[in-house]
């Protein structure tokens, strides 16, 4: 016998709250058999259409309103057809359970995580780092303060987030963590990270942030002009451990490389073309992508200069990032700049004053910089005045003859 299986979604006005909206019920009926639940949206009941089982409004409120029960009655069909498929004894109860995801024990947001981050650590040195596996633990130990610290327990169900979660997260992050708007930023997507995951897990059906906007950070990448890399280059340097942290910063700046890729650098990995050109190819640490890098005549030299001190194949013996951040400062002290010196920002001048500056086209950078999208590049490699300035006089030239003011 054919299944009579449809749902339907209305209004419970005998409930309206003090803002006068109504909660939005379901009803499922399967062969006679009915079960109800509440969809946990509200909407205005003058704007509530029982036919069409949607508001008719046209604010956000309720477009989003819309929009979740459209979704909601799509994961209703699709749990239905599921069961259909793999299951021989079907009931309206049994198909909200599997939607509202209370067939079984719910799983946990930091149970999730323990498992993603069970599986990160696995696969440190294959395709992740064990920089992000600490930002797992990191993230894990951010929200398990914030979960007992708000809501008193332990951990909470996926199928109890609301969009209030990541509201007060965001401002817990903020607040009592004291965090900067990119560290908050950084925290709220990996969490979207952990609701998608759930998602295609089939742990919920919805996106309980949907539509959440942190606060974007004001991000200016800092690099250096021409003169002050030359004041960092010639400028005297007693102290041995810090001339070199100073050489591996001016490698940085004609090669691009970050510090991480300059420690793991191999011999193997500079390669010699048919023309006798050398290049620097690897698999950049953060990204995973390909970077391929010509070797210019400075960077030649350190290799030179450092030959023999690396072990295992490395290219250079490399200090710890805590002793080449210390000396990266102190390099800047003595050559006496206006800013403060970061090894980063070599990477940053290699994009802008090498390359951009010197009119390198920005697709050869982003193959250079390895980066997946050439939107980084354009964000991570500031244009500098002088490339500026020089294009400005390119379409001065180009438009002379193109405008005249008229003549009185």
């Amino acid at each position: 016998m054919r299944s009579t299986f449809k749902h339907l979604f209305y209004i419970n006005r005998n409930k309206t709250k003090k803002n006068g909206l109504c909660p939005v019920m379901g009803r499922i009926t399967l062969d006679g058999g009915i079960s109800q639940f509440s969809t946990g949206l509200e909407t205005a009941p003058e704007l509530w259409d029982a036919k069409a089982g949607l508001s008719t409004g046209k604010s956000m409120h309720e477009l989003k309103v819309n929009r979740e029960l459209k979704e909601l009655s799509t994961a209703i069909e699709t749990h239905y057809a599921r069961m259909v498929e793999k299951d021989g004894y079907i009931t309206a109860e049994r198909v909200k359970n599997a939607v509202l995801g209370i067939a079984k024990e719910p799983t946990t947001l930091l149970k999730e995580l323990e498992e993603a981050t069970a599986e990160i650590e696995k696969s440190i040195g294959i395709n992740h780092t064990i920089a992000t596996y600490r930002s797992y633990v990191n993230a894990y130990m951010n929200l398990s303060r914030f979960i007992k610290g708000k809501y008193k327990k332990e951990d909470i169900p996926f199928n109890q987030l609301e969009y209030s979660f990541i509201e007060d997260y965001d401002l817990y992050l903020k607040t009592e963590q004291r965090m900067t708007t990119g560290s908050v930023m950084q925290h709220i997507v990996f969490l979207r990270k952990l609701i998608k995951r759930a998602m295609n897990k089939g742990i919920i059906t919805r996106n309980p942030f949907f539509g959440y906007v942190p606060d974007q950070p004001v991000s200016k990448h800092k690099w250096l002009s021409s003169e002050e890399i030359e004041k960092i280059m010639t400028t005297p340097i007693d102290k041995p451990s810090v001339d070199f942290v100073r050489d591996m910063f001016i490698f940085g700046v004609f090669t691009g490389l970050s510090y991480c890729d300059i420690k793991s650098l191999r011999k193997e990995q500079i390669l010699t073309d048919s023309k006798g050109n050398q290049w620097i190819s690897i698999q950049r640490k953060k990204t995973n992508t390909e970077s391929i890098v010509p070797l210019l005549d400075i960077p030649k030299e350190i290799i030179r200069k450092y030959e023999g001190t690396g072990e295992g194949g490395k290219v250079f013996k490399m200090l710890c990032m805590n002793v080449v951040c210390s000396y990266t400062k102190q390099i800047g002290k003595f050559c006496k700049l206006d800013k403060k010196l970061t090894f980063h920002m070599s990477r940053h001048s290699f994009g802008t004053t090498v390359c951009l500056s010197q009119g390198v086209p920005i697709e050869t950078l982003s193959q250079m910089m390895g980066h997946r999208n050439i939107k980084t590049t354009q964000i991570y490699a500031e244009i500098t005045g002088a490339k500026i300035e020089e294009d400005m006089q390119v379409l001065s030239k180009k438009i002379k003859d193109d405008y005249l003011l008229a003549r009185s």
